[in-house]
């Protein structure tokens, strides 16, 4: 009887498993399985004014990230891409304009793409690794284009989605963050928006949080490759 009184009191978040912490269509990562305590942080959508705010906070902590990056908004901020990469962050292809990749076809899925590469490695002097589909959306048709162009489709994981860019209040987005977390996730955040004040005060409490926990920041590319990855 005790153990079920106990099993009763615990909290809600303890007495339910995990959910589910991505898909599974082969090409397409959501986390990486591991059993160490790594985790990703990504920001879509910048360069912005508010990236080297979030950038300032990163170095601070001495912690790296990944920005999935739109090549409009790096032909207008072509120095702070240039920051991320002389603080060791990891930029990825988010396409041009945030175009829906999944409602267009191969060769303007090609181009699109190939124009963004083109533009970030005229900044930084690399083309990327990976690219993160706006709104998620990903067909046949975006998967064969992002393997055309050399780039890994990377979303998120489902547990992880901190929600910074919709008004969220502060704890809410820590709490989006920490309650779900395991190791090998990929988290996923905004650096452009109407609002990023709240972004800017949870995410020093989620990387100290982070670092209690015993967790280490990662690019996605240094998750990918120092574990094996999910492949379902």
């Amino acid at each position: 009887m005790a153990l079920v009184l106990l099993v009763l009191w615990l909290p809600a978040e303890l007495q339910a498993s995990p959910p589910t912490r991505g898909g599974q269509t082969p090409g397409v990562t959501w986390y990486v399985k591991t059993p160490q305590r790594l985790v990703a942080l990504t920001f879509n959508d910048g360069p912005s004014p508010w990236t080297p705010r979030i950038l300032a906070i990163l170095k601070a902590f001495g912690d790296p990230a990944t920005f999935f990056v739109l090549g409009s908004q790096a032909v207008k901020f072509p120095a702070v891409v240039r920051r991320e990469v002389l603080l060791g962050m990891e930029v990825g292809n988010h396409t041009y304009g945030h175009i829906n990749l999944a409602q267009h076809s191969f060769g303007q899925d090609y181009r699109d793409l190939q124009e963004t590469n083109q533009i970030l490695n005229g900044i930084t002097n690399t083309f990327p690794t990976v690219m993160r589909p706006p709104y998620g959306a990903y067909n046949a048709t975006v998967l064969h284009a992002a393997s055309k162009t050399g780039l890994r489709v990377i979303l998120w994981s489902w547990t992880e989605n901190s929600g910074n860019w919709k008004n969220v209040p502060v704890a809410g987005i820590v709490a989006r963050v920490m309650r779900h977390l395991q190791g090998g996730d990929i988290v996923l955040f905004h650096d452009a928006g109407n609002n990023l004040g709240p972004t800017l005060k949870a995410l020093p409490i989620i990387l100290k949080d982070l670092r209690a926990l015993g967790y280490r920041c990662v690019t996605v590319s240094d998750l990918l490759n120092k574990m094996s990855r999910h492949s379902p």
